[in-house]
């Protein structure tokens, strides 16, 4: 059976968790649980592979709460592939030129930019620590202490740039994390580097009009804004 998306008709539109919840009591195949994290990811779809008939009822719900949708069936929406990984960015009047970490070069002439992204996000990463445990034996005055290995999620920071063409390869992404470096316009940004981020922003805002750069990019400050 076909599924349908609910597409945002502005990337500026946004709509409150609780106006998402009360939308979502008209269409049982929208869970409450799920509107949290709908509201605060928005990012061009807001849900995908609902019946025809809920993808209706949740378009209807949410206009009434100011929330203008367009319905798209999933098969029409291209699939994108994952993103190629970039670590330096050069801004030419005619082109833009990207270096990958093996120093493959790659120019892109500026006619073929469709949108551009970034902005300051947060990931939840999972990392394996060793913590030190203590348990008593029969004898109170017997302490043993072990090591074990635990699995915990973090949050760290990033900081990202994406560039969407209209040829093939379509997306390109620099990834700026606390332990990596991107060069753009060939001085080093850190995650540090607040002044030089915020420059870098304004910079490729620049590069499309205001309609075809995201709102991360748009921001004059470091908080957390682009979807993860």
């Amino acid at each position: 059976m076909p599924t349908y998306s609910l597409l945002q008709t502005s990337l500026d539109q946004t709509i409150g968790r609780e106006a998402m919840e009360e939308a979502s009591l008209a269409v049982p195949s929208v869970a409450r649980a799920d509107c949290a994290g709908m509201a605060r990811d928005l990012f061009g779809i807001v849900v995908s592979s609902l019946p025809r008939e809920d993808a209706e009822k949740f378009q209807a719900a949410l206009r009434t709460r100011g929330f203008s949708t367009d319905i798209i069936a999933d098969a029409e929406i291209p699939h994108l592939h994952e993103a190629f990984t970039i670590q330096r960015i050069t801004l030419d009047p005619e082109a833009l030129v990207f270096t990958d970490t093996m120093g493959r070069e790659k120019s892109r002439p500026r006619e073929e930019l469709v949108f551009v992204a970034g902005g300051f996000l947060t990931r939840s990463r999972g990392k394996s620590v060793t913590v030190q445990e203590r348990s008593t034996q029969a004898r109170p005055s017997l302490t043993i202490t072990h090591e074990v290995r635990e699995y915990r999620q973090e949050q760290e920071p990033e900081f990202r740039m994406d560039f969407f063409f209209h040829t093939a390869p379509h997306r390109l992404r620099a990834t700026l994390s606390a332990d990596s470096t991107v060069f753009f316009r060939g001085r080093p940004l850190r995650l540090r580097d607040t002044t030089l981020l915020l420059g870098a922003m304004m910079d490729l805002r620049e590069l499309l009009p205001p309609a075809r750069v995201s709102n991360g990019l748009r921001r004059d400050d470091t908080r957390t804004y682009y979807p993860s």
